[in-house]
């Protein structure tokens, strides 16, 4: 199947069900895979996408990196340079 890396599960488990955790595991799955793919595709997508993680830096907004999906959507607005 190619090259795969497993990690431990219960350093992940934080919720008290496993069913939980596991239906946030795949929902994350779900929303991520296609940007992942298009980062693998598409050079200057890949470009884009590792400039914007250098300048974000420290995480000091509710949208920095913790957050990236919701800026590159543009439900929040890209960082002031006080914030970066």
């Amino acid at each position: 199947m190619g090259n795969e890396i497993s990690y431990p599960l219960k350093p992940f488990l934080v919720e008290s069900s496993r069913e939980a955790f596991w239906e946030r595991a795949l929902g994350l799955i779900d929303r991520m895979s296609g940007p992942m793919l298009r980062i693998n595709a598409d050079p200057h997508y890949f470009t884009e996408v590792f400039q914007d993680l250098k300048n974000e830096g420290g995480g000091k907004t509710p949208c920095s990196p913790r957050y990236w999906t919701q800026w590159r959507e543009r439900r929040c607005p890209p960082p002031t340079p006080s914030e970066r």
